[in-house]
């Protein structure tokens, strides 16, 4: 008898066992890099000055480079640095 023929079908059912049962659930798309720096990232933002506006005071800081403003109230201190 010829077991060729046997074995083909043995090795194909061996090889099914290994396969994954299903799709399972789907993953999440991948989040671009500014995505990904957006939450996990914080640069530290130093005091450059302040100025006033009506009941509330604008402090201004240098972010790397770039600058960033807050509004408080008047009669607060600015912070001497902030984290973005």
């Amino acid at each position: 008898m010829n077991y060729r023929i046997l074995a083909y079908p043995l090795a194909l059912i061996a090889l099914m066992s290994f396969a994954p049962a299903g799709l399972g659930e789907p993953q999440p798309a991948r989040q671009s890099f500014a995505e990904w720096g957006g939450d996990r990232l914080a640069w530290t933002c130093d005091f450059k000055g302040e100025d006033s506006d009506g009941f509330d005071k604008i402090c201004a800081y240098d972010c790397a480079g770039s600058r960033k403003e807050i509004k408080i109230d008047k009669f607060d201190h600015c912070p001497a640095s902030i984290k973005v």
